[in-house]
């Protein structure tokens, strides 16, 4: 058996486990926000356990596409939500967690290939600012930043009204996905073409932006807030906990990402000037 396929059957193991122990704060909390924030928490905290243990990070990594289907799926069940609004907003969830997983799965490598991120700040801290760094920064951040963007979504479930203007946040949370596979198909390609070369992937809608695959994560999740809008109109303020995605994108994950391609491919300065950073813009003359 490949390293690959080892460290998914070991990452299947740590998330029935996690969810399994979160399930349990969660049956027994009555309103169904901190019921999910409980189960997510004591989930996250259990795979921060097993990171440790593994020395790899990047075992938290599929926790981002794979928790939102979990936490709506245990809501509807636990709640008896059986409407149109949890069926719509479920399956648009399992559309887009079954891409993002399928990606993640496409690159990872096993247990033990931790992802470069994580890795400078093994490499720049001691062990107890990393563990520090570790449970605050790449595990509980991200994971209450997708409980603050799944809140529109746990609202919509509850709505036993249809609102046809829902329609439009499903077609945004779609066309999100439709965009984030083909970021993720154009790069991977490239990426194969171009093996050993430290060139920049300026092909497809990396032509028309430096990071299309994030600019379709941030849609999707704008997408979900746009569902929730006209089913609960006097509740717009949630958009707070929506922008929670885009805030860690914008303000972590793109800086990162941008100086890490400065430093390794020669061409991107030219492809920066060039090149919308974010929106799919027509190039720079």
């Amino acid at each position: 058996m490949k390293d690959k396929q080892k460290g998914a059957l070991a990452d299947i193991a740590i998330y029935a486990a996690a969810f399994g122990i979160g399930l349990i704060p969660f049956m027994c909390i009555e309103d169904i926000f901190a019921a999910t924030a409980a189960f997510t928490a004591a989930a996250t905290f259990v795979v921060f356990i097993a990171s440790c243990a593994l020395s790899d990070v990047s075992a938290y990594d599929p926790y981002w596409s794979v928790a939102p289907v979990v936490m709506i799926l245990a809501d509807m069940i636990k709640y008896r939500l059986w409407n149109v609004n949890a069926f719509i907003v479920l399956g648009v969830v399992c559309v887009w967690s079954v891409r993002l997983t399928a990606n993640w799965y496409y690159t990872y490598k096993g247990i033990g290939h931790e992802d470069w991120r994580y890795a400078q700040y093994r490499e720049k801290r001691s062990a107890p600012v990393f563990l520090l760094i570790s449970f605050f920064g790449l595990h509980s951040i991200p994971t209450a930043v997708v409980y603050g963007g799944l809140v529109s979504g746990i609202f919509a479930i509850r709505a036993e009204e249809f609102s046809p203007v829902s329609l439009f946040g499903v077609a945004l949370m779609l066309a999100a996905v439709t965009l984030e596979y083909i970021s993720d198909r154009s790069i991977h390609r490239f990426l194969r073409e171009n093996a050993g070369v430290q060139k920049t992937c300026g092909v497809s809608v990396w032509k028309y932006s430096r990071h299309p695959n994030y600019l379709g994560e941030i849609s999707f999740w704008l997408g979900l807030y746009l569902y929730f809008v006209p089913l609960y109109p006097e509740k717009w303020y949630i958009c707070f906990a929506a922008l929670s995605v885009p805030a860690l994108f914008l303000t972590v994950s793109i800086p990162m990402m941008e100086k890490h391609n400065a430093e390794r491919r020669s061409d991107y300065a030219e492809y920066r000037e060039k090149t919308s950073a974010l929106l799919l813009l027509p190039n720079k003359k």
